[in-house]
């Protein structure tokens, strides 16, 4: 490496033996680098920012943290007293619930490692799993029944009931879309049950690609879940996970469809991928949110620039950010350009199930529903990316049967060869990694 700047420093992971190890963040010819250095395994390098002044005003966005319930009082540590522990910095906005690990598919990319044999928990399990949330946390949250694949349960829509009888005005199911293809009958029943909305797993506009992410060509199962849609009047999010080689050049082409079906495509999420389950993908280089932010600058045609997606406010500025392109007569205009950062800072609002995001301004502003296409990038944490300061400041977790809400990137932490720290679902004693 050149000579380089010291930006911060944190902790992170060992991706062999997943001890905590110090982690220096630097700057070294325009980008990024996470240093870091286990005693045992060696030091490791990885470029997690293309640019690193973009990178600098990414990080000076500031706002406000409602901290959350504690739930731990153990003293292992970070990352293995989440729960949340005393430390945690940010309430949860969104909260996932794994409702079966059975799927209808074997996907080569797949952070669950879905199977087909487990057994399912039982409707009793959901009852006490909405009543923990919503002593802990409100009703505020978001909900996300996901798996494994949550259309596989025929009671579905019983769970979905639950959640909203429990007070929860935004559930969606995250869902590769097969059932919804072929069912829509089942799609109107989710939505008389109080559905809101479907994330669904949508990786390019080519067969070839679904072929190698999901192992089958689903793309005419994609494009038929979200006429459904449509026609249930269910709004859709599409979920692309970005693979290096396999659909990053894809991007532009997956902005432009939603842009014209945004009458049901409310909103596109772009996943960096990450390592961790299931991952039998061959791809050059992995990515980061800011190299996602790039990528889609460049194939957006002048649409958005990495300047227009700004952090989302309800977790760590380096987690997630969005951008939101307002449909107009003269075609679509992002609003980023209409909204200094000053400006989106100043309308955070605590209780928006997403944190200050765009859409929420653009809702103020037209006194009603905003007519667009929100745009989010994820920026998920594995062992080899996993810096603790960022981990303490996650919003997204997933809930457990025994009451525990596990930030989203701990909970799938694992190491080089499938080790957990947290045990799938039921929270039993977390498995020691040997040293």
């Amino acid at each position: 490496m050149n000579e380089s700047v010291l930006l911060r420093r944190t902790s992170g992971v060992c991706p062999n033996c997943l001890r905590v190890v110090p982690a220096d963040i630097v700057a070294s010819s325009g980008a990024v680098y996470l240093l870091k250095s286990c005693p045992e395994h060696g030091s490791s390098e990885l470029m997690i920012w293309p640019d690193a002044d973009h990178y600098d005003w990414m990080c000076a966005f500031e706002f406000p943290t409602v901290q959350p319930r504690a739930l731990t009082t153990r003293d292992a540590g970070c990352p293995r007293d989440c729960g949340p522990c005393q430390n945690h910095l940010r309430r949860p906005t969104l909260v996932e619930i794994e409702i079966t690990r059975r799927c209808n598919l074997h996907c080569p990319v797949c952070f669950m490692s879905a199977k087909s044999a487990d057994r399912d928990p039982e409707l009793a399990v959901f009852e006490r799993i909405f009543r923990n949330i919503r002593e802990q946390a409100g009703t505020t949250p978001g909900i996300q029944l996901t798996g494994g694949e949550p259309t596989v349960r025929k009671d579905l829509p019983k769970i979905v009931r639950l959640a909203r009888d429990a007070g929860f005005c935004g559930i969606e199911i995250n869902t590769n879309g097969i059932v919804a293809s072929n069912d829509i009958e089942f799609l109107n029943e989710l939505k008389t049950a109080g559905l809101t909305g479907v994330y669904l797993q949508f990786d390019g506009l080519h067969p070839e690609i679904y072929r190698k992410v999901r192992g089958a060509n689903l793309l005419e199962n994609k494009l038929h879940a979200i006429e459904n849609c449509r026609r249930a009047g269910l709004q859709v999010v599409l979920a692309m996970t970005v693979i290096d080689g396999v659909n990053l050049d894809q991007i532009g082409g997956v902005l432009r469809f939603s842009l014209n079906n945004v009458e049901v495509v409310a909103g596109l999420a772009l996943q960096p991928a990450f390592n961790s389950g299931r991952f039998e993908c061959d791809a050059p280089r992995r990515l980061s949110m800011g190299d996602v932010i790039f990528q889609i600058s460049e194939q957006s045609q002048g649409l958005l620039s990495p300047y227009d997606f700004y952090p989302l406010g309800c977790s760590h500025p380096l987690c997630s950010c969005g951008a939101f392109l307002e449909v107009t007569s003269l075609g679509p205009v992002s609003l980023s350009r209409k909204v200094t950062p000053e400006q989106y800072c100043d309308a955070f609002d605590a209780t928006s199930p997403q944190g200050s995001v765009l859409r929420d301004i653009a809702f103020q502003r037209s006194a009603g529903v905003a007519e667009g296409l929100s745009i989010v990038v994820m920026n998920y944490m594995d062992a080899t990316t996993m810096q603790l300061d960022r981990l303490r400041e996650c919003s997204m977790m997933v809930a457990t049967p025994d009451g525990l809400m596990l930030p989203f990137c701990s909970y799938h932490l694992t190491s080089c060869e499938g080790q957990r720290i947290h045990s799938i679902c039921t929270c039993e004693p977390m498995v020691e990694v040997s040293r």
